[in-house]
């Protein structure tokens, strides 16, 4: 697969951890890396990071690109998609890794002489809403890129000039599992992953897109409580970084994969899949061979759309 321009990526919790490995790793591959984080701190890291890399140690490169974004924020995340694409054209690459960890557990003391407070759930709109929202906006763009440039269109016949895109968020060994010690977070986790499975093979089909999940055990980052990176290191459960570095070659690598979903234990890649049906009418629900779930849903979307769009004369999906 050629093109004549480096791949575009989008990175978000990308000051530390995570993603501020996949940044460097991918910045020393030749990409042009956007790096999204709410913290500040940001642009400093940018900075810091050599210009320089094995690939072409005598061209150096600007680092990395800083844009503070709030993934919570729609409007944040907007801002950061529309400054990635109008400046590089295309975006190739995102990987939604900002999480937080619990604000508010189910099990929490509250007074009972009072009436009940809305509970914290911005860990759901960090961990799970923010990845729907980075979806939204690389789809959009990717639609946007094969209208605006033929060329990126595989329907247009010039496949040696197509990149398939891939979208990559952050799940959890704990949405593969029950955690007791943060079920927000596991449940945002849990989201995530069926999101993938349930999205993938459509937007491979549709839209190029791959969207897979990596799902680390513990690695050592700034999200743990303190003590708990010692704890976990002596007993041997740590997950080193190259271990997620290695999951994320095998996604951007591969145009073979989606909808799936890679638990990162230790220093093996284990491919999950879903739980089995347990009947054929199961089965048939979910899969819906009969296209039953899938013209309904689409017909509701189509009346929306009319709806929404009636005398305006837009262009929804690339069609009048």
């Amino acid at each position: 697969m050629a093109s004549s321009t480096p791949p575009v990526a989008i990175i978000t919790g990308a000051a530390s951890g995570i993603g501020l490995a996949l940044i460097k790793h991918l910045y020393s591959q030749g990409w042009k890396v956007y790096m999204a984080d709410i913290s500040p701190t940001g642009s400093s890291v940018a900075a810091s990071i050599p210009t320089s890399s094995p690939s072409s140690p005598s061209s150096p490169s600007p680092p990395p690109t800083f844009i503070q974004t709030d993934v919570s924020s729609f409007a944040s995340q907007a801002t950061l998609f529309k400054t990635a694409y109008t400046t590089s054209g295309h975006i190739d690459l995102v990987a939604a890794n900002a999480g937080i960890d619990d604000r508010e557990s189910p099990h929490g003391s509250f007074p009972l002489s009072a009436d009940p407070t809305e509970p914290d759930l911005t860990t759901l709109d960090v961990d799970l809403k923010a990845v729907f929202y980075g979806l939204k906006l690389f789809v959009h763009y990717v639609r946007k890129e094969k209208e605006t440039h033929p060329s990126a269109n595989p329907d247009h016949g010039d496949v040696k000039e197509t990149r398939q895109k891939k979208f990559i968020p952050t799940a959890s060994i704990m949405g593969l599992y029950p955690f007791p010690a943060q079920p927000v977070y596991g449940s945002a986790k849990a989201g995530v992953i069926n999101l993938v499975r349930s999205v993938g093979s459509r937007f491979l089909e549709e839209d190029n897109i791959a969207v897979n999940a990596i799902c680390p055990a513990f690695v050592a980052t700034g999200l743990a409580p303190p003590g708990v990176v010692a704890v976990v290191e002596g007993k041997g459960y740590l997950t080193p970084m190259s271990s997620i570095i290695r999951a994320y070659e095998e996604l951007i690598g591969s145009d073979e994969r989606a909808g799936e979903t890679v638990e990162v234990s230790g220093t093996e890649l284990y491919w999950r899949k879903p739980v089995g049906f347990a009947n054929w009418g199961s089965r048939w629900l979910a899969d819906d061979p009969d296209g039953l779930w899938r013209g309904s849903y689409r017909k509701k979307e189509v009346e929306r759309g009319e709806a929404g769009e009636e005398g305006t004369g837009e262009k929804v999906n690339g069609k009048t």
